[in-house]
């Protein structure tokens, strides 16, 4: 805008330096209507200006890493007379590295008519993506002068990793593991007398005290209890997402770990429960994940942590939390991607 600015000024100088070197009248009518035209152009922008509005309505929630990304910004004029010149300036960021790209789109918008501007762009990283309307331009007719419209609009787009499985060995110390839960399994009996698998016939093996004596004397003979397994979480994955350690690169390959280990946990029947510390609440965010959906759900969550900044708060959080939770194993994944077990990082995880 500003070289059309300087453009226009120069004409206008030129004009006048013509004004005062030849007396005609055709240039006394052209220098006339070049002063008048910026008093016109700014009428015009003060009278359109709130028929014009604008939003990032057409943004997808997701996308994929290294794939192209379509935001649209819908712009909208209301004025059934004039038609409007407009440039919306969009800012595409990235929350951890906050490294920021702007764009400009420019268009002309027939009166009562809308238009859509398309910005494309990639990430090179997973994560969460901002796009934030950060302006709209309203022009003159001949595209020289403008005035802006305020327009607070922000959308956030999560760039989701590929789930992939990854090679890894689980125990029978990891699938024996029994810890309390509220929720107890369907296919399998176990050993937590406080809740009922099925009752069957009595087998000579049986303990007597697990003889269910009312139902025994209904049915005219005996009747055993099985005891039902809980679905208590074997394994920790703590998410140590420190500012330090993180980076927009780190983040990425922290969330590809994070997926490609909680859908393999989950494809082998190994509950676990993946664990992160939030500075902004003081509080360890937690997520249980026992099939593929809770690890889709898992990764969709995480996208949405920020890095913390006091480690001592957060271990004693940490501590607070776990007191007197046990687990067959707990694996570490730091702000750089890195898988760890006791502090090592493994050939071959084995939990």
């Amino acid at each position: 805008m500003w070289m059309r600015i300087t453009g226009y000024t120069a004409v206008l100088l030129l004009a006048v330096y013509l004004y005062f070197m030849y007396d005609e009248t055709a240039i006394s009518g052209i220098l006339v209507l070049m002063v008048l035209y910026p008093v016109c152009a700014w009428l015009f922008l003060l009278m359109v200006r709130k028929k014009i509005s604008a939003g990032l309505d057409r943004v997808p929630p997701m996308g994929e890493k290294g794939k192209c990304i379509r935001a649209g910004v819908t712009v909208r004029n209301a004025s059934r007379t004039a038609a409007v010149r407009c440039e919306v300036e969009i800012s595409v960021r990235n929350r951890i590295s906050g490294r920021k790209i702007k764009r400009r789109y420019q268009g002309i918008l027939p009166p009562g008519r809308e238009e859509t501007f398309w910005c494309e762009s990639e990430s090179d990283f997973c994560g969460n993506m901002e796009i934030e309307l950060e302006s709209v331009r309203i022009c003159d007719l001949l595209g020289i002068f403008y005035i802006k419209r305020a327009v607070h609009s922000r959308a956030s787009v999560k760039i989701m990793p590929e789930f992939r499985l990854m090679p890894l060995e689980i125990t029978r110390a990891a699938r024996e593991f029994r810890t309390d839960s509220d929720e107890y399994s369907g296919e399998k009996r176990g050993d937590d007398p406080s809740e009922l698998f099925q009752v069957r016939e009595y087998r000579v093996q049986d303990s007597i005290r697990d003889i269910h004596w009312k139902l025994s004397a209904k049915e005219e003979e005996l009747m055993v209890k099985e005891h039902a397994l809980p679905l208590g979480c074997a394994v920790l994955v703590w998410i140590d997402l420190s500012e330090k350690e993180t980076s927009a690169s780190g983040f990425s390959k922290l969330l590809e770990t994070a997926a490609s280990l909680s859908v393999t946990l989950a494809e082998q029947k190994c509950i676990h429960l993946a664990a992160w510390y939030e500075e902004k609440n003081e509080r360890i965010g937690m997520k249980r994940v026992k099939d593929e959906k809770t690890a889709w759900e898992l990764v969709w969550q995480l996208t949405e942590q920020e890095p913390y900044r006091d480690p001592v708060r957060k271990q004693v959080c940490f501590e607070d939390t776990f007191r007197g939770h046990e687990f067959a194993s707990t694996v570490t994944i730091d702000g750089q991607g890195v898988l760890r077990k006791n502090g090592q990082i493994p050939e071959l995880l084995r939990l």
